[in-house]
């Protein structure tokens, strides 16, 4: 139906692959104006519809079934452009801070893209829009329940006498195993006062609580398993002393629980003096003394005393991890080993986890966690330390650059896709990265940031390392990688079910896309013909 306040038409609309970088200049063309999606029950089927609205004040988009009736359980995002204002490094960080011309990226810099998704309320199927100057990018999203074939309709109004966009979905009939059956961890660091700034409310406040859950249940639809807990949040002076809040860590944890995360991820508790990476010693984040020292000895072991008391009275025990000091190198060790073995006497079975940068852990760290490149280039000692009964985990931040693995704004979605690849190919248990809130800057105007912050410096974060979803005026928005990464995380239920009925084929299948953090596929088309093969291989097979 028209609506009456209309006063021209739609110039054009064109069907995009949700992994595929889109942008304010794409081109619209009206030829993909049919679509395919492939899932899974249980899944939900994407594509993103891109618009070209000629003067007119609204824009009125429905989704229907084969009947003409509006489809249940549709979500419909409208997509925000942001800014990329520099390209990835060669290696690392810009291409500033080397002078390298990086040939790995999407699109030479500066450019926007669409990234940031914006719920929109749904009515009937159908959701109104006002339309401001250039294109209007929109997400369609349907969870598919029933296996089967069937074909949505894309009605777009006002039109210019072109049909209704066909929007096919194929839901193969496998019923995915839970999330916590992956035995995959992925964690995002986030910031709760970062939150609470954004959303115009005081950290630990009742209207902070809200917006936490907000984000507990973004973080879980983006597959995350693990959460992070920083003890500063929880522990207070009292005197001398420094007493733990149980009430506000109880509510913390649970509000987690509730949204489906599983693990606890103690944060670390030491740092560098200063930022000093030339030091030896490591002090205590809270207070700052030296960690190893008699006084910061016993401090730690007070904290962390009153932290296993309380874990132990609510039966956590066994889902706690804990941090120590963020990327221990060869320089700080010794000092290290130190505080992981009063550590492991403090907290008996809880492992310690780190984003380490060295190899002369052995015996203190029990889950490592290399950037990924310098896994593949270690692989045979990361290999010994599972043997060993270690976990290894991999991370990413503003290295590495190239084509390695990462998940930044000027790079394929895929790569977002492909951690979890990496995970059948290589074994490894999990993916770490600093950066899901950590903004330097208002993300809708500004990705790339300076590192420190300092007049005219090269060293700078590259564009969306310091986030993975955006600050929405109401709650936190998802973005195109963070969505990818969830995707990656079903092809990786669908490929551990392979790997145990069918070990070799689902080997041939991950030689055909991922190779290695810097050899894979980026034809998106492959991938997803790969993918589709993926499921009506597992669909055959049946559930086990």
């Amino acid at each position: 139906m028209l609506l009456a306040f209309l006063i021209s038409v739609l110039a054009a609309a064109d069907f995009h692959d949700e992994l595929e970088p889109l942008y304010p200049d794409t081109e619209i063309t009206s030829q993909m104006t049919q679509w395919t999606s492939d899932t899974a029950s249980g899944w939900p089927a994407g594509v993103h519809l891109l618009l070209e609205p000629a003067v007119t004040e609204k824009v009125h988009v429905q989704v229907t079934d084969q009947n003409g009736k509006p489809v249940e359980g549709l979500a419909v995002f409208r997509l925000h452009d942001v800014p990329v204002e520099e390209n990835t490094g060669l290696d690392s960080r810009t291409e500033q801070f080397k002078g390298d011309i990086n040939p790995h990226v999407v699109r030479r810099a500066p450019f926007r893209v669409y990234e940031a998704l914006e719920p929109l309320e749904v009515v009937d199927g159908a959701v109104t829009l006002p339309v401001e100057d250039g294109p209007l990018a929109l997400r369609l999203e349907v969870e598919s329940v029933q296996p089967g074939q069937r074909t949505l309709k894309v009605h777009v109004e006002p039109d210019s006498g072109q049909a209704p966009l066909a929007w096919m979905i194929r839901t193969h009939d496998w019923q995915a195993p839970s999330r916590e059956s992956l035995d995959f961890g992925y964690t995002n660091w986030f910031s709760p006062s970062v939150m609470a700034e954004r959303h115009g409310v005081t950290v630990w406040s009742e209207e902070f609580w809200p917006i936490l859950s907000a984000y507990a249940e973004l973080m879980a639809r983006g597959g995350q398993d693990t959460f992070w807990m920083r003890w500063p949040d929880f522990f207070q002076k009292d005197g001398d002393a420094w007493a733990l809040n149980e009430d506000r860590l109880d509510r913390y944890i649970n509000i987690f629980f509730d949204a489906g995360l599983e693990r606890i991820e103690g944060a670390p508790v030491a740092r560098r003096p200063g930022g000093d990476w030339s030091s030896k010693i490591l002090e205590l984040s809270i207070p700052r003394i030296p960690a190893t020292g008699e006084e910061g000895r016993a401090i730690l072991a007070d904290l962390a005393q009153q932290l296993r008391a309380f874990m132990s009275s609510r039966g956590w025990m066994d889902r706690w991890v804990q941090h120590i000091a963020d990327e221990p190198t060869d320089v700080n060790a010794e000092d290290y080993k130190l505080m992981a073995l009063q550590m492991h006497e403090l907290l008996p079975g809880v492992p310690v986890m780190e984003a380490t940068m060295t190899r002369s852990l052995v015996g203190a760290v029990d889950i490592w966690c290399p950037q990924i490149h310098k896994y593949q280039q270690n692989r045979e000692f990361f290999e010994e330390r599972q043997q060993a009964g270690d976990q290894v985990w991999t991370y990413t931040c503003l290295t590495p650059g190239g084509p390695w693995l990462n998940r930044l704004m000027d790079q394929e979605r895929l790569r977002s896709v492909y951690f979890a690849w990496a995970a059948m190919r290589f074994n490894v248990q999990g993916y770490l990265h600093w950066g899901l809130n950590h903004y330097k800057a208002d993300p809708f105007m500004q990705s790339v940031v300076d590192h420190p912050a300092m007049p005219g410096t090269t060293n700078k974060l590259p564009a969306g390392d310091t986030h993975v979803v955006f600050p929405g005026p109401e709650g936190p928005w998802s973005s195109t990688r963070f969505e990818a990464q969830r995707i990656g995380l079903e092809d990786l239920a669908a490929l551990r079910f392979l790997q145990k009925t069918d070990p070799e084929e689902c080997q041939a299948l991950i030689d055909k896309v991922f190779r290695g953090y810097d050899d894979w596929e980026d034809d998106v088309q492959v991938y997803r013909d790969h993918r589709r093969i993926l499921l009506e291989t597992v669909a055959a097979q049946g559930v086990k």
